[in-house]
């Protein structure tokens, strides 16, 4: 009988011990679970406070295709209607689905400084297009807040726009 007794006692103490080193798994875990969920939340905050809305009439955006000048001119204009500063560097533009380089893409804060709430930016796009007066272009544009607090939102919007022959 007292072997029961002594064997059972070896089997509780195991017991807990096993379920001590997976209680501290467990615990491991859900705070590795933890912080990525606050991750993803502080990630998602920075995208819902990044955004940005096309300004200006869309179905009349400027586009200088003059015979005398080798390089055709499409400008438009984007206001930043989030809570972030954009970050006008990160612009990312597609037109007709092809990507226009940085190197053809001229930006203008309005009315100057960093592209806060509520202001402008110019856009101006050069290149050889080839386009016509009233064609309908889309336009997709990506671009990126400042680091805020380590972290960056993101925005995207695309739309079809009519040129207007300057």
């Amino acid at each position: 009988m007292a072997d029961g007794g002594a064997s059972t006692f070896i089997f509780l103490a195991t017991a807990l011990l096993i379920s001590g080193a997976v209680s501290a798994v467990l615990i491991s875990q859900y705070g590795d679970i933890t912080t990525a969920m606050e991750q993803e939340r502080r990630e998602d905050e920075a995208d819902a406070k990044t955004s940005f809305d096309y300004a200006g009439d869309l179905s009349n955006v400027a586009y200088d295709n003059n015979p005398g000048n080798p390089t055709e001119t499409i400008t438009f204009y984007l206001q930043n209607s989030g809570e972030y500063v954009l970050d006008e560097s990160s612009l990312f533009i597609q037109l007709d689905g092809v990507v226009i380089a940085s190197a053809d893409v001229t930006t203008t804060v309005l009315p100057g400084g960093a592209w806060a709430s509520a202001d402008l930016l110019e856009v101006v796009l050069s290149g050889n297009f080839g386009y016509q007066d009233n064609d309908d272009v889309k336009l997709t544009i990506l671009l990126q807040s400042v680091l805020v607090s380590g972290y960056q939102g993101e925005a995207t919007e695309s739309t079809e726009v009519r040129l207007n022959e300057l």
